[in-house]
């Protein structure tokens, strides 16, 4: 791995895996996935990714995770999208629902099905 990049925390692992269940097409990216920034903004992240693999195109694409994240610290929820750029995923943006704001803390985390 090269300086200044690191692995995906278990929170963002979570929603990209949550991502390939309606976007297979996601999932041989998954493990060559370096974060090379986390920005919070107070009510939600930016992490900027590069990936390593290089093989089938996503294209320019913006990926909707289609279930609610809960955490304790943020009644309302979060939701996040993973946007796709150069045919591969450039950034995953995390957002809470609500005026609530989020720390970037993910302890008890649950995404779960829309009802």
């Amino acid at each position: 791995m090269q300086p200044g990049q690191c692995d995906l925390n278990e929170f963002e692992l979570a929603i990209l895996l949550h991502l390939c269940e309606k976007h297979c097409s996601l999932r041989p990216f998954i493990d060559h996935l370096r974060v090379l920034s986390r920005e919070f903004t107070g009510v939600g992240s930016y992490t900027k990714l590069r990936s390593l693999h290089s093989g089938m195109e996503l294209g320019e694409q913006k990926m909707m995770l289609d279930t609610s994240i809960y955490l304790p610290s943020v009644p309302s929820g979060l939701g996040a999208m993973l946007f796709c750029k150069n045919g591969v995923p450039n950034i995953l943006e995390i957002y809470t629902y609500g005026d609530e704001h989020w720390d970037g803390i993910f302890d008890g985390f649950q995404i779960v099905c829309k009802n």
